[in-house]
């Protein structure tokens, strides 16, 4: 899980980056684009068109001229200026390409207006004397003419921003989404995995425990022998529970096993589960101790009555594991009354040796931690169940000595 969570990181920090960088690319082609177009709203049509000098002559014919400034502005782009009387004819120009024609048609002057004159982007003012027209270089201004009504212009100006966010949700959440796939797809494997192996472990371990029976049997009157026999059968059995541990604990994980939610009569269940430990693994170095409050008799919870016995058993298991030579155990379900609430316990503890400082943070953290002490599955197995139900476990060693683990039940 850390290195997906890992890689999740690093490929959020790549959309991040690359967002970034499309945001910067933008910004310098905006600004290259400012700096090399010269097209319609760079042109200063109406400073040129204050530039145009009109002078009247004695015969009274009128001269046209463009004085130095507006000269430099139109070499400026490169351009070209003529004026346009209403009937269509040239009558003043400035830098006009010999191509273009000294008179224009309604229908031409319409047409240049709105597109091209002969491929060069033009641009028109109407002045005293007619229609002053700007031309720019052919190549130079892409020119075109959009219409839109103002409602859309309205809508889309409360639409965009709406699309921007979700556009950049979608780009943070879309390769999170993929990412989380794919590791439910490689858990989903490695939880099928987990449950073929262990398949294919408990048919040897039960020809080893069968073997073992009979061994013992055979060997009666051989008390070594019987011994030895009997701790074979204990180890398998031993291994068998921690390979059955580590599938639930996987499936619990990943949320790939069929459990059941039923009511369930919880002091039978624990009775049950510690007479079949009892007959089973246990042997004399161990004092049990049950006790249930006679309140609780009747207790039913909410829960998977094979995971509230694996539970159980897990607990016995751990209280055994850390005693070795032998110790007392006690198994406790009351009720604690505070104030005007109450809360079922259900506690096993020993009088043991405890555990060590590192133990003790480790079994408290033991769900979420790769790494497990000694007996650590079966700790995380333990609080992995009592996530499923809803319980709180609590670890702790006690005042003088042993170690004690508390379920608080719902």
């Amino acid at each position: 899980m850390k290195k997906v969570e890992k890689l999740v990181k690093i490929l959020l920090i790549m959309v991040m980056m690359v967002a970034a960088l499309l945001f910067a690319d933008l910004v310098v082609l905006a600004l290259m684009v400012a700096q090399t177009d010269e097209g319609l709203t760079t042109i200063p049509l109406e400073e040129i068109s204050r530039q145009l000098q009109r002078t009247v002559g004695e015969d009274a014919n009128v001269q046209y001229s463009l004085s130095k400034q507006g000269m430099d502005i139109v070499d400026r782009f490169e351009g070209f200026v003529f004026l346009m009387e209403d009937t269509g004819n040239v009558v003043w120009s400035y830098h006009l390409p010999e191509e273009l024609p000294l008179h224009y048609t309604v229908r031409q002057i319409v047409q240049f207006t709105r597109f091209y004159l002969e491929d060069y982007p033009v641009f028109t003012r109407i002045v005293e004397d007619g229609v002053l027209v700007v031309g720019l270089p052919r190549q130079t201004v892409w020119k075109y003419q959009f219409y839109f009504r103002i409602a859309t212009v309205e809508l889309l100006s409360k639409i965009l921003p709406l699309l921007l966010l979700v556009n950049a949700v979608l780009l943070l959440l879309v390769p999170v989404i993929l990412i989380r796939r794919d590791a439910h797809r490689r858990e989903m494997q490695r939880t099928s995995w987990i449950a073929g192996v262990s398949h294919d472990i408990r048919t040897p371990l039960a020809l080893v425990i069968g073997y073992a029976d009979e061994l013992a049997h055979m060997a009666e009157r051989d008390m070594e022998i019987a011994a030895r026999a009997q701790r074979i059968k204990q180890q398998a059995i031993r291994i068998k529970t921690l390979v059955t541990n580590l599938n639930t604990s996987n499936k619990l994980a990943y949320g790939m096993g069929v459990w059941h939610r039923e009511k369930v009569l919880l002091p039978a269940i624990l009775r049950e589960s510690i007479c079949d430990m009892l007959n089973r693994d246990f042997d004399e170095k161990y004092d049990i101790d049950v006790r249930i409050e006679e309140t609780l008799e009747s207790l039913y919870v909410s829960g998977d009555a094979e995971l509230i016995k694996r539970f159980i058993e897990n607990l016995m298991n751990n209280a055994v594991g850390h005693n070795s030579q032998g110790c007392s155990i006690k198994i406790s379900l009351t009720q604690q009354h505070r104030f005007l609430f109450h809360k079922t316990v259900l506690e096993v503890s020993d009088n043991g040796c405890g555990v060590s400082r590192e133990q003790l943070r480790a079994f408290r953290y033991a769900r979420h931690s790769d790494k497990l002490p000694e007996h650590g599955l079966g700790v995380r197995l333990v609080r992995q169940i009592a996530s499923f139900h809803h319980w709180h476990v609590s670890f702790y060693n006690n005042p003088e000595n042993g170690f004690s683990c508390k379920i608080f039940i719902r």
